[in-house]
C-alpha cells in the first residue's frame, strides 16, 4: 500500500526518510505508542540506583534477507527508549546483532542502524548470477538445479560470501572502532550485578554450526575449545561463519589449536576434555540454534533485572496447510535442511517465549531472495516497525515484559 504522499504504508505507518528512524505513524497511533513507552519506563524500567530507563537484551533470529525486518523492529524499540546491553544473533540476525552491539559500544544513536543497512547491496552476495534458486526455487526448474549442481561439484558453496567482509569490515573498523571481541567486552564496571561468567562477558554472541565436530558454537564464548584467546578473534569472521547458509555460501574453515577444556558437570566438579589441533568447518548457526532467546539468562538463580526481547522473522502460525511427504532423496535432503534451519525450536517459541517475542511478517519472502526490489525491502522494514509498535503498545497495557520462560508461560495463559 502507498500513502498519498508517495511513501509505502502499512497499518498507519509510512516510510518517511525525513524522520530519524525512517518512518512515521498516524497521529493517534503515535500518541498511543508514546503513552505505552512511558508506561513501560515507569512500571518496567531499570533504575540501578539512578533514574529509571528501559533496558533489554536482544535475541535475533536468522533469516537471510528477511533481516531487514529486524532493523524496523529494533528501531521501534530504540524509539521507545530501550538501551540494548547485550545482543545474540544467528545468520542475518548475527549481522544485525553485531551492528547493534557495536553502535551501543560506540555510544552512537541507534538511528544509524538503518543507515548502515541501507548501504548493504544484497545482489552483491551473488556475483555469479541468479543461481541461488538451488535452495528456494528449484522445484520445476531442473535446468537451474543442474547448473547449481555443476558449481557444487567444484566448490563447497554457490557464492564466496566475501562481500560481507567488504561491507561490514569498514563500518566496524572505521566508524565504530570494533575489530576484535576485546572491543566488545563488558565488565562489572559497565554492568554491576551481571551473573554471567567471565567467558560470556561480551556485548555480542553469534552462533555458528561446527559440522566437523558436530556441535553448536557460541562466539566468542567457545573460542577456548579451539585453543584460541577469545579477545583477539576477529568479529567479522565470526559473523561470516554464522551466515554461511549450507550450499549457498562457502563455509568458513577455522584452524583449531590443541586445547584442554574443563567442562562443568551437573553434580559439581569438572571433566577435562582434550582436543587435538586440526581444522574445522563452520556453517550457518541456524542449523542448530536459529533463535537464541535464552542466551543471556541469569546463571545464579536471581530475578532478571530486565527482559530479553526476541525478534523472530516469521508470523506465529495458528493454522497449517495440508502437506505432502518427500518423494525423492533430494526432497528429503531439502526438507531435513529446512527443518534444521527453521523449525526445530517452533514449539519452544509457542509454548514459552511468545510473550516476549516480536513476530515480524516476512511477506512470503525467502531467506535467499537476494534480488529484492526496493518496494519489498520497504515492506519488510515496515512489517518490523508494525510488529514492534504493536508489541510496545501491548506490553505498555500489561505493564511489564516477561523476564523468563516461566513468566512468559504464565503471561500466555
Amino acid at each position: 500500500m502507498t500513502d498519498p504522499q508517495g511513501g509505502k504504508s502499512v497499518a498507519g505507518i509510512t516510510i518517511d526518510q525525513e524522520t530519524p528512524y525512517g518512518f512515521s505513524r498516524q497521529p493517534a497511533l503515535q500518541e498511543q505508542f508514546e503513552q505505552a513507552a512511558e508506561q513501560l519506563r515507569t512500571s518496567d524500567g531499570w533504575s540501578g540506583g539512578g533514574p529509571k530507563e528501559l533496558v533489554a537484551d536482544l535475541a535475533l533470529e536468522g533469516g537471510g534477507v528477511k533481516g531487514i525486518g529486524i532493523v524496523g523492529a529494533v528501531s521501534v524499540l530504540a524509539e521507545a527508549g530501550y538501551r540494548f546491553q547485550r545482543v545474540a544473533g544467528t545468520s542475518a540476525g548475527a549481522i544485525a546483532a553485531t551492528l547493534i552491539a557495536s553502535i551501543s559500544k560506540a555510544d552512537k544513536p541507534m538511528t544509524s542502524l538503518k543507515g548502515y543497512l541501507d548501504g548493504l547491496s544484497f545482489e552483491n552476495f551473488m556475483p555469479e548470477g541468479i543461481v541461488h534458486r538451488f535452495m528456494d526455487h528449484h522445484l520445476g526448474k531442473p535446468g537451474a538445479v543442474l547448473a547449481d549442481a555443476e558449481i557444487l561439484t567444484h566448490r563447497t558453496g554457490l557464492y564466496s560470501g566475501d562481500y560481507l567482509g567488504k561491507w561490514l569490515g569498514p563500518i566496524l573498523h572505521d566508524d565504530l572502532g570494533v575489530r576484535t571481541f576485546a572491543d566488545l567486552k563488558i565488565t562489572q564496571d559497565d554492568d554491576p550485578g551481571m551473573s554471567l561468567p567471565e567467558s560470556r562477558q561480551y556485548r555480542l554472541v553469534v552462533h555458528t554450526s561446527d559440522i566437523t565436530r558436530g556441535e553448536l558454537v557460541h562466539l566468542p564464548w567457545d573460542f577456548n575449545y579451539y585453543g584460541h584467546d577469545r579477545d583477539s578473534q576477529d568479529v567479522v569472521q565470526a559473523v561470516r561463519a554464522s551466515m554461511s547458509i549450507p550450499f549457498f555460501f562457502e563455509p568458513v574453515t577455522f584452524a583449531a589449536l590443541a586445547a584442554d577444556v574443563d567442562v562443568p558437570q551437573p553434580g559439581g566438579g569438572v571433566v577435562t576434555c582434550h582436543y587435538e589441533s586440526g581444522t574445522v568447518t563452520w556453517v550457518d548457526g541456524g542449523m542448530l540454534r536459529n533463535f537464541p532467546i535464552n542466551a543471556f539468562d541469569r546463571v545464579d538463580g536471581q530475578e532478571p533485572r530486565w527482559p530479553t526481547i526476541g525478534i523472530k522473522l516469521s508470523s506465529m502460525e495458528t493454522s497449517f496447510p495440508a502437506t505432502v511427504a518427500s518423494q525423492s532423496s533430494f526432497g528429503l535432503a531439502r526438507g531435513c535442511l529446512s527443518t534444521m534451519m527453521n523449525e526445530w525450536d517452533a514449539y519452544d517459541v509457542e509454548a514459552s517465549t511468545a510473550a516476549r517475542t516480536i513476530f515480524v511478517q516476512n511477506s512470503g519472502i525467502k531467506a535467499t531472495d537476494f534480488n529484492l526490489t526496493p518496494d519489498q525491502q520497504d515492506e519488510l522494514f515496515l512489517n518490523g516497525v508494525q510488529a514492534a509498535t504493536d508489541f510496545v503498545i501491548k506490553m505498555g497495557v500489561r505493564g511489564r515484559i516477561p523476564r523468563s520462560t516461566q513468566e512468559g508461560q504464565r503471561a500466555a495463559r
